[in-house]
């Protein structure tokens, strides 16, 4: 009894303890988290950057049926069913009620089949939050950094080109504070870095206008005037600073297989007729040959590549002359791994034919494979279970983009003319080596990036850059840090790593110019304060050493071209098991973890996972 009581007490005091919701929503306002009641009809009732309540399904259901809400009224969900399907395995037919086993591909099929919130693909398609359904996704727009607007521009210019820039308006609008504060990264005023003149989350306040935690077109047209009224800030306090650059047939008879295959020339054993045929399509849907047995069989990829390396055309279940796919209606591409015909498997729309629809992987080169069906770039073929890239330096195998080329060292660039190069053969070429110059991350080889932080870029190793260098971020320094002018410093230690703050004010270093760290919202804040100060390079063991083993691990097996999804899918526990590394000791210097309480019944170690217990258990 007396356990049943300290239940109930735990649960009572989640539920009275005192909750508070601000009025307004401020630029990096944390979300305050509270344990729904397990009585309670709803699951979670979510207003972002407000408050969110949960409390996790029983009974094996999941927390997914929602009426979503806008910027004032709450999104709730209830608990429900998952929705049923039957598992698919690799290369099996898939579609709605039947979707690919994990580890078994993916089903790549038009956005508008996937008919519930957990099916619907975030890689091509978007959940349409008003009318429920999976719809495409909108192809992702480049963030508009202010940095890159023309150099000697006053600042007003700045401000017009950043505005112009920012088409369309329905892409870009409501933008959001992280949005905002990626696109403010690196750019200077009279030379000197924005974030060194006010706080993102105070030049954000100045345009929100309505407190709404979004910026509209409207709002975002005054920019040119902050950036007016920062410069004349600079001026005004400039003492001894100096302008810092920053610039990325035959007749009938009693026949067996035998006697077939003992007449000259040769002949095949039909079953329908009991008779030899000189070509089995003269024997029904038993078209192709078994010359092994001299007896006509039903096609097959196996059977078809075996009676000369033929091909199967599931269009009209026939085998087609070797490598010729071309007659095969609607199948016109060659697997030649599978020995099938197949539809256009690499285009980037997923076909509408539900009969193209198959449990298969969308790799890039260098990945792992089982069929040509699986590698969507290079030669999209399967060779010694590798996806394979084009030959470089091959004027044969012109290139399309940087993933028609080896992973490892390699990329496709474009005519340096414009296209007023006619010799010009884009074909795949190395990656730049250390010190050279560059635009782009993808010139440069792997474990390298272009550091545009210098006058002149130029690809530079991680953890390479001496004392007093310029660089575009901390890893392009031996020791992991710049200061606040963006030049290579001795590793700062945090005097308030794991301590509540505000911003990022509050979280003091030891860097001599004053660069400060970062003040982050917990990821389940239901008490005390919301925000704490992350740990910097010069708190962590052995000069980073966790970090740079897991950026080592993926620059030298993943190169730039494949994404961290990428990378850990491919490499598995190996790889994760260096990224929770990195994760476990930040967590650990932070005062981590910060999750739900054990009362609300939450499972999800994507967002509240313990880094460390993960770790612990991959080992």
């Amino acid at each position: 009894m007396w356990l049943v009581l300290a239940a109930c007490f735990s649960q009572c005091v989640a539920q009275t303890q005192y909750f508070e919701v601000l009025t307004y929503r401020g630029p990096s306002q944390c979300t305050r988290c509270q344990c729904l009641n397990q009585n309670s009809a709803l699951c979670r009732e979510l207003r972002e950057g407000f408050f969110m309540r949960e409390k996790g399904c029983q009974d094996g259901k999941i927390c997914t049926n929602c009426a979503f809400g806008n910027g004032t009224a709450p999104t709730t969900c209830q608990c429900e069913n998952p929705p049923f399907s039957v598992p698919a395995q690799y290369n099996e037919a898939c579609g709605m009620g039947k979707e690919c086993a994990q580890g078994e591909g993916i089903c790549f099929r038009p956005c508008m089949t996937f008919l519930h919130i957990t099916s619907c693909p975030v890689d091509y398609c978007q959940w349409n939050t008003l009318t429920l359904l999976c719809e495409d996704r909108a192809p992702d727009l480049p963030t508009v950094y202010w940095r890159e607007t023309s150099t000697g521009a006053t600042v007003q210019e700045k401000a017009t080109e950043v505005i112009q820039r920012t088409e369309p308006a329905d892409a870009y609008f409501p933008m959001s504070f992280a949005a905002f504060r990626k696109s403010a990264e690196g750019f200077r005023i009279e030379g000197v870095l924005i974030e060194n003149i006010t706080q993102p989350e105070a030049l954000f306040l100045q345009l929100d206008t309505d407190i709404d935690g979004k910026l509209s077109v409207g709002e975002f047209a005054r920019i040119g005037d902050v950036f007016q009224a920062l410069r004349n800030a600079v001026l005004e306090t400039r003492v001894a600073q100096e302008a810092v650059r920053r610039l990325q047939s035959v007749p009938k008879q009693q026949a067996t297989p035998e006697v077939c295959n003992a007449r000259n020339p040769r002949q095949y054993y039909c079953s329908f007729d009991s008779d030899c045929k000189q070509d089995c399509k003269a024997c029904g849907w038993k078209s192709a040959t078994d010359r092994a047995f001299s007896i006509c069989v039903q096609p097959s990829p196996e059977v078809c590549h075996a009676d000369g390396g033929q091909v199967f055309c599931p269009s009209d279940e026939q085998c087609h002359p070797p490598g010729d796919c071309s007659n095969c209606v609607d199948r016109t591409i060659v697997d030649h791994a599978q020995h099938v015909c197949l539809a256009l498997w690499w285009d980037p729309q997923p076909l509408t034919e539900w009969t193209n629809w198959v449990c298969r992987w969308r790799n890039k080169v260098g990945m792992p494979c089982q069929n040509d069906q699986d590698c969507i770039y290079g030669m999209r073929r399967c060779l010694d279970g590798a996806c394979m890239p084009f030959q470089p330096y091959n004027a044969n195998q012109t290139c399309e983009s940087d993933f028609d080329c080896p992973h490892l060292g390699f990329y496709c660039p474009s005519d340096p003319t414009g296209g007023q190069n006619p010799y010009w053969v884009q074909y795949c070429r190395a990656q730049r080596e250390e010190d050279m110059t560059c635009a782009e991350d993808r010139e440069c080889q792997p474990g390298m990036r272009c550091n545009v932080g210098e006058p002149q870029p130029r690809c530079r190793k991680l953890f390479s850059l001496e004392i007093g260098a310029l660089a575009a971020e901390d890893v392009f320094c031996q020791f992991g840090w710049r200061d606040r002018d963006g030049k290579c410093a001795p590793p700062a230690q945090s005097k308030q790593a794991g301590r509540s703050c505000d911003t990022d004010l509050d979280c003091a270093t030891t860097d001599e110019t004053g660069r400060t760290g970062s003040c982050t919202c917990k990821a389940w804040w239901d008490k005390d304060d919301p925000k704490y100060c992350m740990p910097v390079a010069g708190d962590y063991s052995r000069h980073q050493e966790a970090l740079r083993n897991y950026l080592w691990f993926r620059a030298s097996n993943c190169g730039n071209f494949w994404t961290e999804k990428e990378c850990l899918r491919i490499f598995g526990n190996q790889a994760m098991r260096l990224k929770l590394a990195v994760e476990c000791e930040t967590q650990q210097l932070s005062g981590g973890p910060y999750g739900p309480p054990e009362e609300c019944g939450i499972v999800d170690n994507e967002r509240f996972g313990d880094r460390c217990a993960m770790m612990n258990a991959l080992m």
